[in-house]
């Protein structure tokens, strides 16, 4: 199925709301920002799971699920979109969504459990499943955790915070007699983390390991502090500890203050810090919303919110272009708008979606 189907479903819909939108309307905005009707940049979805935006596909699935349980009319197209990437996207990879890298793994995974969430279909969870044990195959580096990729090249943060959030997500969603070993996984797995020290005395999480010394290095990117709060959640209500979800406070309230190493003086999430982003690292504030806002639904505080939809606003008021009902968005959130791809539109959907979820509680 083709997502240029999407638009024609819902046109009455935009063309209702959008003439009385503004920056707090974050359903309509999200909509808008996921649907681009004269333009392929989201249609054919699983043929787009490829190149550089192939984990970045995994992302957009599980934020296309998030907006179906919101606003459930959408459930009967985005089903068949569902089905579509699980038949057709691994043929352009590989067997079952299994690469080269953990992250790209970790990422589709996660995504399948969010799609199995909205839909129950059993056969998401088992990819899902197969994808884990995959991943598990290499959890033993010689500092512990995994690599990034397969052939070794260096222990990354970010395939760790998938591989526990995975862990804990199926213990949460397997039957009883299955779960414990996926628990046991994700503990080992969340121990490891903080040991290693990959998250500093500032409460923020640095990008890698050194392999030679086992000792964290590199910059801190925002998806790493985002991914982190999505395994806390799956782990506090797989153990009740709320012990997990202080921790992910501490990374939350480092992020978001002020004039910090990734929130501007204008409360902006800050990104690529060091340079521009490239077309990777455009995306990497998309998971941090998504991460953000789940744990701001388990374990509320209200400077969060506001974090959240002063980021939405900002990114309609500077950075979003919308011309006959068409909502391009650009890379940087504090404007100015900039060129548009399937990356930037994935990245201020989390966002918009994000503000959506925390005031329609």
């Amino acid at each position: 199925m083709k997502m240029s189907l999407i638009p024609r479903v819902s046109s009455l819909l935009l063309a209702s709301t959008l003439v009385s939108a503004d920056a707090t309307t974050y359903n309509v905005n999200a909509i808008c920002t996921w649907l681009r009707p004269d333009d392929a940049l989201l249609s054919d979805f699983h043929r787009r799971a490829l190149g550089t935006t192939y984990w970045g596909s995994g992302i957009l699935m599980a934020s296309l699920a998030d907006i179906s349980a919101l606003y459930p009319s959408y459930n009967g197209t985005y089903f068949s979109t569902y089905a579509s990437t699980y038949s057709d996207a691994p043929a352009t990879v590989g067997s079952g969504f299994i690469d080269g890298y953990y992250d790209d793994e970790g990422w589709w995974a996660n995504g399948w459990i969010t799609v199995y969430d909205l839909t129950q279909d059993p056969d998401y969870l088992n990819v899902a499943i197969s994808l884990y044990n995959d991943i598990a195959g290499g959890y033993n580096t010689p500092c512990g955790g995994l690599y990034w990729s397969k052939d070794g090249t260096y222990i990354a943060s970010i395939p760790n915070e998938l591989y526990i959030t995975l862990a804990a997500s199926l213990a949460n969603r397997v039957s009883s007699d299955q779960s414990q070993s996926y628990l046991d996984a994700a503990v080992t797995a969340w121990d490891w983390f903080f040991n290693i020290g990959v998250v500093g005395e500032d409460r923020l999480v640095v990008d890698r390991v050194n392999v030679s010394t086992c000792l964290p290095v590199g910059i801190q990117y925002s998806y790493n502090q985002g991914v982190i709060l999505s395994a806390a959640v799956e782990l506090y209500q797989a153990t009740g500890n709320e012990t997990y979800l202080e921790y992910a406070g501490n990374i939350t309230n480092a992020t978001t203050a002020i004039n910090s190493t990734l929130t501007g003086a204008n409360g902006v999430i800050l990104d690529c810090h060091n340079g521009p982003c490239d077309t990777t690292g455009a995306m990497f504030k998309g998971p941090w919303f998504r991460g953000l806002h789940q744990l701001q639904l388990v374990y509320p505080h209200d400077n969060w919110v506001d974090y959240i939809t002063n980021n939405a606003q900002s990114l309609w008021n500077n950075a979003l272009n919308d011309t006959d009902g068409q909502c391009n968005t650009g890379a940087d959130f504090s404007g100015p708008m900039s060129d548009v791809n399937e990356v930037t539109q994935g990245a201020a959907l989390d966002c918009l979606v994000a503000a959506w979820a925390v005031t329609s509680t």
